[in-house]
Order: C-alpha cells, then structure tokens, then sequence
C-alpha cells in the first residue's frame, strides 16, 4: 500500500532526529549541531553532523546524508516503507503497511500462492494424523519436539501415487496450473505428486509466504535425501534462503547473522536459543543470497558444515560478501560434522564458544594456506610467504594488516624488515578533517553552491532562480535546482528534510545535497549577495557562450555562417561587458 507523500511528511515532522539517532549512537553538542562517530563507514573521531534545526544528517568524510528515514533505513538494513512505520509508532500515528513487492506478487501470482496454501496445510494435517506417527518418531529421535514442529510448520508427504493432485484438481485448478506450481510432475497416465513419503520443511519467502519445500527422505536408503523445490515463479534458489523470515528481526536487533547449510542446522540451532540463523539449502552462495544478508546486519558469520564441500561453500560465501564490503567471520566445526551433529554431540556452550571465537577471513585463508603447503622445508616456508604477502597487500585496514605482519614473522621466523620489503607501500593518505573544510574553487562554482544553500531555506531565493536562471552548467546542481524548484511548485514550501523523502532514490541528487548541507555559510543572506550570485551564473554562461561561438568560428569556413557566428559573438561580449 502507497502512503500519501504528505502524511509521511507529517510522520517525519512529528519525529526528532537528534532523539533518533542519539538512541544508536552517542552524539555530542557542537555549537548548534550534534555530532557522532558515522556508523556507514569506518569512523574513529566524530565526522557525522545532525541538524536538529534542519532535521537532517550529514558525514563529512563519507558523504552519507540524509533524513531520520534513510538513517533507519541504513542503520537498521530496513526498507523505506518499514523506517516511516517505525516512525509513524513512535509518534502515534496508526498506518497499516503492506509492502509494495509483497502486494505484486500476491496479485501476480495469486493461483500458486493459493496451491501452496493447500499443499501446506494437507502436509501439516499428515504429520499430525496418524500416517505421521512414524515421521514423528524419527523428527523426535532426532531431538526435536512438537514445539519445533509446529514453530517450523513441519509437514508429511504420505506415500501415495497423486493425492495431493487430487486434492488440487478438486479445488478446481488446472492441469496447467498445477504443473507450473511445481508441486507435481506429468507422465504418460497424467499427473503425480513430486513428493511422496517425505517429511516437508516449507520454504517462505521473506514476507512468510510458503514458496516451496525441502522434502527430506526419513524411511529405507534414499539416494536423493533431500529433494528442493523445483525453480518456479515463486521460488528461485539463487534468490532464497531458509528461515530469512523469521530470523530478519532478531537478526536486526541482534546486529547479528549467522548462515548454515540445512534445515536441521537452522532448527538445531533454535532449540538452543539461536534464532538469528538462515541457511542456503546446500545451494552455492550467489550475490543475490549476499545482498539479502546485507539487508540484515554487516556482521556476518560462516558456519557451513564441516567437510570439504561446506569448506568449498564457504569460500564462495566470502568472496560474494566481500565483492558488497562485508567481512565475514569464520566456523569451522571439527570432524567434518554439520551445526545439526555438533550442537547434539557438544551442546549449547561449546556451541556458542565456537560462534564468539570465529575467526576473521585473513585467519582462514592463514589456516588454508597452512593445510596446503609443506612448512617443513625451506621451499614450503617460501610459498606460504608469498602467499601470505599477496594476502597482506589486499587488506585495507591498517590495524589487521600490522597484526598479521606480526604473525607471520614470528611464525616464519623470517627478517620482518625483509617481509616488509615484499608488501606494497601503501601510498600516504591526507589527514581526513572531520569538520568541513572550505572547498576551493572559483567565483562561478562558489556562487551556484552557494544559491543553492539559500535555495535550500529560502521560498525567496527559489523564486529569484526561477525568475532570472536559465542555465545551470554543473549537471547534478542543475538537476538539483530543477528538484528544488519543483518541490516548491508542488507543495508551496521548502523543506530540505521532506525534500530528501521525495529523492530518496536519487542518489546523484541526495549527495548533491549533502555536499550543499556540509557548506560553512552563514545561515542569513541578504538580496546583494543572491544577486551576486545570479549575475555570476549568467556571467559564466555568457562566457561559455562565447567560448562555443569562438570555436565554431574557427572551425567553419561558410561565409554566412561566420557572419552569423561572429554577430552572435559580438551581442555576447557586449552583454558580458555591460554586466560587468
């Protein structure tokens, strides 16, 4: 569902960013600002100013701005829509969200959500008939209770040619349509269920819709133990991970995600109190698996199984996350076991130790390299420095990079300064100010920045523009001024907090606006210096105007043409000149 655009304005308003932020991290009063380390890079010393007055949020080293909505949004890994119903919570006001992704691919995909409703609630009332008494008994020598059943929503396939078809067919859905669910195949006698005698973990998209199953063999030698879903509309394994509907909260809350490989590690770890876990189904780890993490938290932790292929997939998860900035830690759990196998035989304790003492990439690919190459002779311990080195000149942070310097000497026992020798020379980096430093540049650009401050508080300043401004030569400030302009036109005010609601999505002009926001200029203007400025804009573009008529002068040899261009050249310099 849309909300109106002034009802989330007013939402906005009724909320005090300063309030907000303060809740997440510690600001400090700096003349009529606040600031704070920035949380949206690596920060030591406070660069991140709030504008109580101005209700908005800028960092002057990363350039991040923004209103209390996208803080939300970047902070807690939220959407839009969910940082303006936190809002709306905080101060009172009742608005009923329904997300608009959600709202499309229920109407889309109406019929096969429909189906898996019924295949869904046909297996849960297997399990808990008394076909299920034998599924039952194994998920319980398991170690799982009715509890995990029913929070899991644990279903049964029964061991029968086409009953769920049937059931299908007498809901009155086509043979069409029950094919494209994937719920069932086709043969030369018609229709069959896919599953059959098989314990049913349902998969859910990330706004709890069953979406699919994980149907897992619990009966005689199956080759095939567990059986995915097929790739429908619905359900796409490069796009899904188990559990990610439950776990998103706590994951937010607990600024903490923990990635497995199946569903028995994910349950196993609930029953332990670890809530804040999905897993990949076995699948390879892809970008779009990275990207839904992102949304969740920044601290990441690998915990695949134990063997050489959760080593494998866990090589792949690294270097997806990498490729977005994030720095995952590592388990590895001994003996080849899963979480499943781990957490029954060693229990909780052991279990979260392993999770507390994870180690970080550079320590993993240590260990790799270690189990790789022969360090009892002199040629091996020459690889693993090699190795080592081209590791250390990847890492970006100067505190690892001098820790594992450190640890490779002492390992090695080879001549730091000769390890050092190895290592790219990192080239020196200028003391980053963390206030805002006055931007050199020329009259021209200092008087565009400078319009557009005004313009930014000013219903004055905007209608001089819209009178006397033709033409804006930076791009972004041009597209800047024109967004301005139409904010007022539409609502009748400025507001550079609510302006930044209504660009939320263009990046070009939200960092414009920041780069505008960080500008030390005094608050009041007085009419001499805005006409300053726009005689300054208009100066510059004569100018280039001549310039362009100055080039295409020399390049033409038309005879009309330079008369033309030479009486054009001519108006424009007397224009200059009488401005002037």
């Amino acid at each position: 569902m849309k909300i109106d655009n002034n009802l989330i304005n007013e939402i906005r308003s009724k909320v005090d960013i300063v309030e907000i932020i303060s809740s997440y991290i510690q600001l400090s009063t700096r003349g009529k600002n606040y600031f704070g380390v920035c949380p949206f890079h690596d920060d030591h010393s406070p660069s991140m100013s709030v504008s109580k007055d101005k209700q908005i949020y800028t960092c002057f080293s990363c350039g991040a701005t923004g209103n209390v909505f996208k803080f939300l949004q970047d902070y807690k890994h939220i959407s839009f829509m969910e940082a303006v119903k936190e809002c709306a919570d905080m101060c009172g006001i009742d608005i009923k969200l329904t997300p608009s992704m959600e709202d499309t691919m229920l109407k889309k995909n109406k019929t096969l959500y429909e189906m898996y409703e019924v295949s869904h609630k046909f297996y849960q009332n297997n399990i808990n008939s008394s076909f299920g008494k034998k599924a039952k008994e194994y998920l319980y020598g398991r170690g799982l209770t009715d509890k995990e059943i029913k929070v899991f929503e644990i279903g049964l396939s029964l061991n029968d040619y086409d009953l769920l078809v049937k059931l299908l067919k007498k809901k009155e859905y086509s043979d069409k349509d029950i094919l494209k669910s994937g719920l069932a195949n086709a043969n030369e006698n018609g229709l069959y269920d896919i599953y059959r005698n098989r314990i049913m973990f349902p998969l859910h998209d990330p706004y709890g819709h069953v979406i699919g199953y994980n149907g897992r063999a619990y009966e005689g030698n199956i080759v095939n133990r567990y059986v995915n879903s097929k790739e429908t509309d619905l359900f796409k394994k490069r796009d899904f991970l188990y559990n990610y509907h439950r776990a998103k909260n706590v994951a937010r809350d607990k600024k903490e995600i923990i990635i497995m490989e199946g569903p028995m590690d994910v349950i196993r770890a609930y029953t332990i109190g670890i809530e804040n876990v999905v897993a990949t189904l076995g699948t390879s780890f892809s970008s779009s698996h990275a990207n839904l993490i992102k949304r969740l938290s920044n601290n990441v932790i690998l915990c695949f199984d134990g063997d050489d292929a959760g080593l494998k997939g866990t090589k792949a998860a690294i270097k997806e996350l990498e490729q977005i900035g994030i720095n995952p830690k590592i388990v590895r759990l001994p003996g080849n076991a899963d979480p499943d196998e781990y957490i029954k035989k060693n229990g909780k304790d052991k279990f979260v130790n392993l999770l507390n003492k994870a180690i970080n990439v550079m320590e993993f690919k240590e260990r790799e390299l270690k189990e790789e190459i022969d360090l009892s002779s002199a040629e091996g311990i020459s690889n693993y420095i090699k190795s080592m080195i081209d590791e250390i000149n990847q890492i970006d942070d100067d505190i690892l990079k001098e820790v594992t310097i450190n640890r490779l000497v002492q390992e090695t026992k080879v001549d730091r300064e000769l390890i050092l020798s190895k290592i790219n020379k990192k080239e020196e980096k200028p003391i980053i100010i963390k206030t805002p430093k006055p931007k050199k540049s020329n009259k021209y650009e200092k008087s565009i920045e400078h319009l557009l401050y005004y313009m930014l508080r000013s219903e004055e300043v905007i209608k001089l523009y819209d009178k006397k401004v033709t033409h804006i030569p930076n791009d972004n400030y041009r597209h800047l001024a024109f967004q301005i302009s139409a904010f007022y036109k539409q609502h009748g005010y400025i507001n550079v907090a609510d302006l930044l609601t209504e660009v939320r999505d263009d990046e070009e002009t939200v960092n414009a606006i920041g780069q505008i926001s960080s500008l030390n200029l005094k608050e009041d203007y007085t009419i001499e210096e805005i006409d300053d400025y726009l005689n300054n804009i208009k100066e510059y573009n004569d100018l280039e105007k001549i310039d362009k008529y100055k080039s295409e002068l020399a390049l033409t040899h038309d005879l009309d043409k330079k008369i033309e261009l030479a009486n054009k050249l001519i108006e424009y310099k007397l224009r200059s000149e009488e401005d002037a």
